[in-house]
């Protein structure tokens, strides 16, 4: 167990950030929401393996069913942007399985994802004015196209331990399954955000075509059968929302440990959670 200083010094480092954090959106006219952790459906992607919980109950009308903890609160803020909000944020933790566990990565994390009106050059733009404002920096990120990158194997840019803080964007469209496509349909309007060789967030213009969403998630959900992963049903309501979008949206999905982490020069996960994870044996 850390000491009580310790914990106060955590917690006041993740309390500098947030507030600085909420300040930002306030100030944007965005409105907070909470959103469930729990669901039927946490994610469709083929490479992401959400924790998976049999739900059990004493009603006879409810039937025992799958549920899954959240890869990401992104169903559930396009239902609230359906509905008619056009500024929504949220602050959330989010569960990954089947991932490595390292200085960067942890099966629990906090995510902090936000949603408004324009494309994925706005929140490239609004991504930089947020984390500018929490790092105390001035002055614009580079902004590389993916196909002019010198990237790994797994798709990481090379250049990311050269280059203060940039932006990776133009995905290749088999890359980016929630994504709009640009135009001519090459590429995935897609970005990523790296900041002292990490991976910060991830943003799109948000695909609102509920046709094409329906077809993107049962090809996923073949992927995800062929396998041998669980697979979740599609979530009706939110193809249901995306119907109701009649304008262009963008959503980022930025990993707030990661922030905080960068923010006060922290190099281990552990070091900034109250509560680190002991998985060693």
């Amino acid at each position: 167990m850390i000491s009580k200083d310790d914990i106060l010094r955590r917690h006041n480092m993740w309390e500098t950030v947030l507030n600085q954090v909420h300040g930002f959106f306030h100030s944007r006219g965005y409105i907070h929401f909470r959103t469930p952790l729990l669901v039927k459906t946490p994610g469709m992607e083929p490479n992401l393996d959400p924790f998976v919980t049999r739900l059990s109950v004493s009603n006879p009308e409810i039937e025992d069913q799958d549920l899954g903890l959240i890869t990401s609160p992104e169903y559930a803020m396009k239902k609230l942007f359906g509905a008619g909000f056009e500024k929504i944020y949220t602050i959330t933790p989010v569960f990954r399985n089947a991932e490595s566990i390292g200085p960067h990565n942890t099966p629990q994390f906090t995510m902090l994802e936000w949603y408004g009106p324009g494309d994925y050059k706005d929140c490239m733009d609004e991504t930089e004015a947020l984390v500018n404002l929490v790092m105390g920096w001035d002055g614009p990120w580079s902004r590389i196209k993916f196909g002019e990158a010198d990237v790994d194997e797994h798709g990481d840019p090379k250049m990311a331990q050269e280059l203060d803080r940039f932006f990776l964007y133009d995905y290749p469209p088999d890359q980016a399954a929630l994504a709009r496509l640009t135009p001519d349909g090459r590429h995935a309007e897609r970005f990523e955000g790296f900041v002292h060789g990490i991976e910060l967030c991830n943003g799109f213009s948000e695909l609102t075509d509920p046709a094409e969403q329906r077809r993107r998630f049962e090809s996923e959900q073949e992927e995800r059968r062929a396998a041998g992963k669980h697979v979740f049903p599609i979530d009706q309501e939110l193809l249901e929302a995306l119907g109701m979008i009649k304008r262009p949206v963008y959503g980022n999905a930025l990993g707030l440990d990661r922030l905080v982490m960068l923010r006060y020069g922290i190099g281990d996960i552990k070091d900034i959670q109250l509560f680190p994870h002991a998985f060693t044996k």
